[in-house]
């Protein structure tokens, strides 16, 4: 089988990942359980995941010539991402992160410097370059990324989106989608009126996003799971249990990427599901979001053995 290629659109990050039992209340000290520095980004984490995984992946972005931009640059090389199609700004701010992980809670909290670098042009953008993507993976829809989305199906390649928090103009071009998936708080912006209290009571709704455009739509439930649509109807895929989790930072970006390998794979839409949940797991067992992404051979002895 050819090796698939995917191409992402997205901001890049880096991530001072903190791990402590609970955040302190105002005025109080808590004992500090680790850190590490880590790429981030939602697209970009997803790339990582490919590459970890053995797919090739192109990234296309944005970073300032300051240490940061250097060390996403760096990062990404070290996980087998291209980053030929990184445009360095001079004298231009990294965006940058505090991940603060909660062991007691298993939450996460962010503070954060975003947006500090101008946006992504269409004209920025290599049509050559984006007809060779037989997957174009991407986190908004805008000029650029509307551009981008009609040289890649214009060769035949597959679009998926991570509607992490709800944007209308994701809503209003899900024709233009083929694999949809959203997290949970992007399903509350889109269904405010909706309460779903099992898995199965997704079904409707995913019907409705499936029937707007996506061959595959999915929603995570993190904890929970996630639940998802195609041609054959509805499916579920519960969370893994009895794995100890370190840090969730980055499990729906690392998802993602495993979702996107499996497809790549021509496993079919609950398969992927179950290979992009194996790897998400494995991933929150690590510090931050990149630390613990597996190969897949370490993939599939944990399908295997758990």
């Amino acid at each position: 089988m050819k090796m698939k290629k995917v191409i992402g659109i997205g901001e890049c990050c880096v991530d001072l990942a903190v791990q402590m039992e609970r955040i302190p209340r105002t005025d109080c000290c808590v004992p500090l359980c680790g850190t590490s520095w880590q790429g981030g980004g939602k697209v970009a984490t997803a790339l990582a995941a490919l590459g970890r995984l053995g797919l090739r992946a192109d990234m296309i972005s944005v970073v300032g010539d300051d240490p940061y931009g250097r060390f996403c640059i760096r990062d990404f090389q070290k996980n087998g991402v291209n980053t030929d199609h990184i445009t360095v700004i001079a004298g231009g701010k990294t965006d940058f992160c505090v991940c603060l992980a909660e062991t007691e809670t298993q939450g996460r909290s962010f503070i954060g410097r975003f947006n500090c670098l101008p946006a992504l042009t269409p004209e920025q953008l290599t049509p050559a370059h984006l007809e060779t993507a037989d997957y174009l993976h991407l986190e908004a829809i805008n000029s650029c990324t509307l551009a981008a989305i009609g040289w890649v199906h214009g060769r035949g390649g597959k679009v998926v989106i991570d509607a992490d928090r709800y944007r209308p103009e994701i809503k209003e071009n899900l024709s233009k989608i083929d694999v949809f998936i959203g997290s949970e708080y992007y399903f509350e912006g889109m269904f405010p009126q909706a309460h779903p209290q099992k898995l199965e009571d997704y079904a409707p709704y995913l019907d409705k996003i499936h029937a707007a455009g996506p061959d595959i739509a999915i929603i995570t439930l993190g904890a929970r799971g996630c639940v998802g649509m195609d041609e054959a109807g509805f499916f579920t895929q519960p969370a893994f249990t009895g794995v100890k989790i370190l840090d969730t930072t980055g499990a729906g970006d690392v998802f993602h990427g495993g979702y996107i390998y499996a497809l790549s794979q021509a496993m079919d839409a609950r398969q992927a599901a179950q290979f992009a949940s194996a790897v998400s797991a494995i991933k929150c067992t690590s510090p931050g979001g990149r630390s613990g992404i597996p190969t897949v051979a370490a993939v599939r002895h944990f399908l295997d053995t758990g």
